[in-house]
């Protein structure tokens, strides 16, 4: 199976292969072997982006119709029509799936929307009441069957969008159940997307957002949650692994910047009983950072290097915003981040312009 590279990763890998066969290194049958395994992705399409759009206006018309229409339509004549715009979208998107597959899949997205939009429907026709996290959690479980079936990428980006809200919604056992069996199948699908660096992040992100609420729920202190973040984050950014790792140490690397950032508060340090001082801990635990993350600027790190910025400025306003004048105080702000700025982008020069955590 090839690889699919977007178009930037592709132009960049022929244009290298390019100037190695010119150099003598490889000869043009190696290069062509080396790029039967490479395809270039259809990036943002105009055409697809304007269907898509268009199938939502359609959509949201077909929505609008019916709901100030809503009133005067009996149950029977509701239902059908629910489930006929779910059907006629459906059969449409499978019918030019060959001949017009960038309109197919806006239709197939339509679908998954008049889905969602039915199941709220079809709760109030029936008068069914409870939670509306229940009405995510069967449209979460709609999107992502047919994702998988599909193998359709938005569709899957779009099952984590909905997880989120109905974790988000309403916090209780039953969503901790159900919530772990999404993140499962969330990774396990990955496979069926090669394992996509955009999948991995979303996999991520709803797992991280499970741990935030679950630690909620159970009503951990602050300082806890805290603690708890930057140990995830700091883990993330260190484990070894074969799964997108740079997407890890990214993920992890913000988890640990921002929750370290949090703990560098005297306030959530004083929750702990046994600490009167919590500025004493805070500006220990600041400096110990602030010594990690200048270790990790000497790698040429990019992400570290923002947060330092960041811890160095939370110092400087906290300290020095009240006892030096107002203009020398953001004169030297301004000297710091310019500082920072071109450190910047002289590591961004020295890596060819690209931004992204490197893996180490």
């Amino acid at each position: 199976m090839k690889k699919i590279l977007n178009k930037s990763h592709y132009k960049f890998l022929v244009t290298e292969l390019n100037h190695q066969r010119d150099r003598g290194l490889i000869t043009q049958n190696q290069l062509d072997d080396i790029m039967t395994f490479y395809e270039e992705g259809s990036g943002l399409n105009f055409i697809r982006v304007l269907v898509t759009i268009g199938s939502l206006l359609i959509g949201l018309g077909i929505l609008s119709f019916v709901a100030s229409n809503w009133d005067y339509m009996g149950k029977i004549l509701k239902v059908m029509s629910i489930l006929g715009s779910l059907g006629i979208s459906i059969f449409t998107s499978f019918k030019l799936e060959k001949t017009y597959p960038k309109t197919s899949k806006a239709l197939l997205y339509l679908s998954a929307l008049i889905y969602g939009a039915g199941i709220f429907l079809m709760g109030q026709i029936f008068h069914y009441g409870g939670e509306f996290t229940g009405a995510f959690l069967l449209w979460a479980i709609g999107v992502l069957a047919m994702s998988l079936i599909l193998r359709e990428k938005i569709l899957f980006v779009f099952a984590h969008v909905l997880s989120v809200v109905y974790i988000n919604g309403s916090f209780d056992e039953n969503i901790i159940t159900y919530s772990l069996i999404f993140i499962f199948i969330f990774y396990i699908g990955n496979k069926y997307f090669d394992f996509s660096k955009g999948i991995t992040f979303c996999n991520n992100l709803v797992a991280l957002n499970f741990i935030l609420y679950f630690l909620n729920y159970m009503h951990v202190d602050p300082i806890y949650i805290g603690m708890s973040f930057f140990l995830i984050g700091f883990g993330m950014y260190i484990m070894n692994h074969k799964l997108n790792i740079d997407i890890f140490k990214l993920q992890g690397m913000i988890v640990f910047g921002i929750s370290g950032l949090i703990l560098t508060s005297k306030h959530i340090w004083e929750d702990l009983p046994f600490i009167e001082n919590g500025n004493t801990v805070s500006i220990a635990f600041g400096v110990l950072l602030l010594i990690y993350l200048l270790n990790l600027v000497r790698k040429s790190l990019l992400t570290p290097l923002f947060f330092t910025c960041a811890l160095i400025l939370r110092y400087y306003f906290d300290t020095l915003y009240d006892f030096m004048p107002k203009s020398m105080f953001f004169i030297f702000g301004g000297l710091i981040l310019l500082g920072f700025g071109h450190y910047f982008e002289r590591i961004r020069k020295n890596r060819g312009g690209i931004l992204d955590e490197k893996t180490n």
